[in-house]
């Protein structure tokens, strides 16, 4: 940022970064759109009988691309009323789209625009469906050879089918720019640049070309870039376009000032005195760690992947992405020389060879595409594993590894032993003690030792920051179905438990930080991602998850306060206030943030569960900013102290917001109860109804009186049924006569699956953790930044842990717990 350079090329700098922002929007990232309509066109002008709230009329449709804009359905200007409704349903029989149209009778007979904005998958079938709302409409109909539109089916008016006969309508589908435009428009920004670069030359051949920091030229670019979108936020705020709620829009205004005065702080403080972090110098000399730390983010993605999987191949498939990431995390930590050499061009070639032959004959036609993936990764997984073991093998031989810590290694191998002979079919036991035995050996024979806690960090927050960018534009805070925010999970526990883990990194990161300055320029990036780490945790108003969180940040605060004494007991109060504070700053503004960016975005993404949860049609459908079904912010006070203070819900109604959800809902329940007896013809193919999870259901039942949520008699079956070998399904048998999915307690999980034997060594190894990594951190806290890292983790697992199962290879809490542990098996260097 200190560079100098002349102002000319400052500017050029500038519009050369404009140019390949445009180019790649264009391609790849393929952002801009245009629309490809397919039409059937009124030739004979024969009109369908009559369309009203009893008679509809069906046409089946081919989706030819992956999105649907609109479609302008042909209208005569004989009906009557003011609108009618075009649903779409999908080959299940699920309605994707209810669009109410409002008729233009200046512009009848003729078409009349119906908005639908819906994701479709090419190829596959789905149902247009016409119907009056207190009106009665005629539409175009023509005859079309089936041969001339493929794309199009059956229609059918009220029970009967209309053969030959097609629907008069334009079908406008949204699709990136094809490969002609994007060509022509990258041309022409081509050429718009090299003129602008030309015409700054010119310029400064004529005018004297003063010297300029690089700093200055981002300021000169940023700040009114900054100024323009606050200005411009703060005028769609106060028209209205987020609503007329005069509390939502305080707090949106106030959000928006805060959010440019923590960018404009950004941009502008004083650097006197900071280095920079990204210098070509420390690329080169950390590539392998910025690897590593790629490769953390993305084994912790794919955890989260499987937690997110509702069924066994989206584990499998999870499951192998995550060894794939984990290895090349190992393979990070190899020197160049033991990537490229003789012994490994040798294996590769024939593991290769043996991998292509292995695909190919384990491949059949019956595979679908996650099948494929299954078989596709665990090519990759084999051929990754033989390279890791033979450097592994060659390193131990030569001697280079490190003197272990043979007491907490001891007990380490001995848990690890105990979990594979008494895995009782389990084979992910078997896969993290090779996967992290592995990563332990590697480690113990690199020569950067001192990094690795750091890598961890920062592959954390990379994660982190791509997941909270995806649900900015994919995951919509909705009020009333699913008040409590699911980031990108689709239960509000798994989110909890992920973000616990965010918590003790972010908190670590801010803390070490205060220990070395505390001044705004030094701490202010920690400062502002532990507030939105916090934000998102407040959103999914998860007690047992707050406890934890309260319990490490107190464990955090109180060892890593600086000084002694008074001294350390007032750095110890500044330190809660400097939090408190980052939270009040962020909240406001990750709240706005989450609220409206999705809904401008107007790209949602639903897991296959949460369409049985919530799915309000102007949520999935159009930007509608100013929909009550985004979350408001009275109706989040209201969750909330219900929640967390267990205050009624609708003390806190501020705008009667619960009372209209119910009078809605009650009338969606109706409406939805109408089924026409053409959707019931097609639902009977498809539906089946969904039974509700026994576990669930005891939790439901016991939720009213235990502040457990029902866990204590979840603990109690749990407790009864242990033995000293374990058994090989993880659910135990509850009061209720059905199957558990799981203990929601680590500790209990643990002896239930592998024994109370394994269980009492699984508790004594987490307290041997817990104190080897307190004097490691005494001894390290002085050298190593994030020393502090392995304590705090144990800490927060412990305390969570009793609650929720967080102890499996690919859960992000016990995946971390894992890698955490590492400084922890080898014996500090003097």
């Amino acid at each position: 940022m200190k560079k100098i350079v002349y102002k000319s090329k400052a500017i050029q700098a500038v519009i050369l970064i404009v140019a390949a922002i445009l180019l790649v929007s264009l391609w790849p990232l393929r952002i801009f759109k245009e629309t490809v309509t397919t039409s059937i066109q009124p030739v004979s002008y024969t009109m369908s009988d009559r369309i009203d709230e009893e008679h509809t009329l069906l046409q089946t449709i081919v989706a030819q691309y992956d999105h649907m804009d609109s479609i302008g359905i042909y209208l005569d200007d004989a009906g009557v009323g003011d609108s009618f409704y075009v649903r779409i349903l999908d080959e299940k029989q699920q309605q994707v789209c209810e669009e109410e149209v409002t008729i233009d009778r200046d512009q009848l007979p003729g078409y009349q625009e119906a908005m639908i904005d819906i994701d479709m998958e090419v190829n596959k079938m789905y149902y247009v469906i016409l119907q009056g709302k207190d009106s009665a409409i005629s539409v175009g109909i023509e005859t079309v050879p089936l041969t001339d539109m493929p794309y199009l089916g059956t229609m059918y008016y009220s029970e009967s089918s209309v053969d030959g006969a097609s629907l008069v309508a334009d079908y406008h589908y949204g699709v990136p720019l094809r490969k002609t435009k994007v060509l022509l428009y990258g041309l022409t920004i081509l050429g718009v640049a090299a003129m602008l670069l030309f015409a700054v030359r010119l310029f400064y051949k004529k005018k004297e070309d003063k010297l300029i920091t690089a700093e200055r030229a981002v300021k000169y670019t940023l700040n009114p870039l900054v100024a323009v979108l606050t200005i411009g936020c703060l005028i769609a705020v106060f028209m209205g376009a987020c609503g007329s709620y005069l509390l939502d829009n305080t707090v949106f205004a106030i959000s928006v000032l805060l959010l440019s005065g923590i960018l404009f702080y950004g941009i502008n403080h004083d650097r006197e005195g900071q280095d920079s972090v990204l210098t070509a110098e420390y690329i080169k000399s950390h590539v392998g760690d910025i690897f590593q730390s790629v490769c953390i983010a993305g084994a912790i993605a794919a955890c989260c992947e499987y937690m997110s999987g509702l069924y066994d191949i989206h584990h499998a498939v999870a499951e192998r992405k995550e060894m794939i990431w984990f290895a090349l995390a190992v393979i990070a930590m190899f020197q160049w020389k033991e990537i490229v050499n003789v012994i490994n061009l040798v294996y590769l070639a024939g593991a290769g060879i043996y991998g292509y032959h292995y695909y190919q004959t384990h491949l059949t036609e019956e595979m679908d595409d996650l099948n494929r993936q299954v078989l596709k990764y665990t090519v990759w997984i084999g051929i990754l594993l033989g390279l890791i073991i033979i450097r592994t093998l060659i390193g131990l031989f030569r001697k280079k590894l490190s003197r272990p810590a043979y007491f907490y290694t001891g007990l380490l191998a001995l848990f690890f032993a105990l979990i594979i002979i008494f895995r009782n079919g389990r084979w992910w036991t078997v896969a993290m003690v090779v996967s992290f035995t592995l990563f332990y050996l590697n480690y113990g024979m690199w020569e950067h030792k001192e990094r690795m806690l750091a890598n961890i960090v920062r592959g954390v927050v990379f994660q982190f920051v791509l997941a909270t960018g995806y649900c900015l534009l994919h995951r919509p805070y909705v009020t009333f179905r699913n008040a409590r925010y699911t980031h990108i999970f689709h239960t509000v526990t798994i989110t909890a438990s992920y973000l616990t883990m965010v918590e003790c990194v972010a908190i670590v990161m801010l803390l070490a930080k205060l220990v070395k300055s505390r001044k705004w320029k030094d701490i202010w990036k920690e400062m502002v991602f532990f507030g939105v780490v916090s934000s998102y945790m407040i959103f999914t108003m998860a007690r047992t998850a707050y406890l934890a969180v309260f319990i490490t940040a107190l464990f955090a605060l109180i060892i890593m306060a600086a000084g002694k004494g008074r001294v350390r007991l007032l750095n110890l109060c500044k330190n809660v206030g400097l939090m408190i504070l980052a939270v009040l700053v962020t909240l406001p503004v990750t709240f706005t943030l989450q609220r409206n960016v999705p809904a401008l975005v107007s790209e949602p993404y639903l897991y296959e569960i949460e369409y049985s949860m919530y799915c309000p049609d102007d949520v999935m459908r159009g930007r509608n900013l100013d929909s009550k079904n985004f979350m408001r912010v009275g109706r989040f006070i209201d969750v909330f102290c219900e929640k967390i203070f267990s205050i009624p819900e609708g003390t806190f109604d501020v705008y009667g917001e619960q009372e209209e959800y119910r009078r809605t809902h009650n009338i969606a329940q109706i409406e939805q109860e109408k089924i026409t007896e053409e959707e019931e013809l097609i639902a009977s193919l498809y539906y089946e109804p969904e039974a509700l999870d026994p576990e669930e259901e005891l939790i439901q039942d016991s939720q009213k009186e235990d502040y457990t949520n029902g866990r204590i008699d979840i603990f109690r079956s749990y407790i009864e049924q242990m033995n000293m070998t374990g058994h090989e399904e993880m659910g135990a048998l509850l009061q209720n006569g059905e199957i558990a999915t799981h203990a929601h307690n680590i500790y209990l999980q643990v002896a239930y699956d592998h024994g109370i034997f394994v269980g009492i060594l699984f508790v004594l190894w987490g307290f041997v953790t817990f104190v080897t990594s307190c004097l490691y951190y005494h001894k390290k806290k002085e050298t190593i930044a994030y020393a502090s890292l392995p304590a705090v983790v144990t800490v927060a697992i412990a305390v969570a842990g009793m609650v929720e199962w967080i102890y499996h290879l690919s859960n992000p809490c016990g995946f971390l717990l894992m890698l955490v542990i590492t400084p922890l098996l080898f014996q500090s260097e003097k």
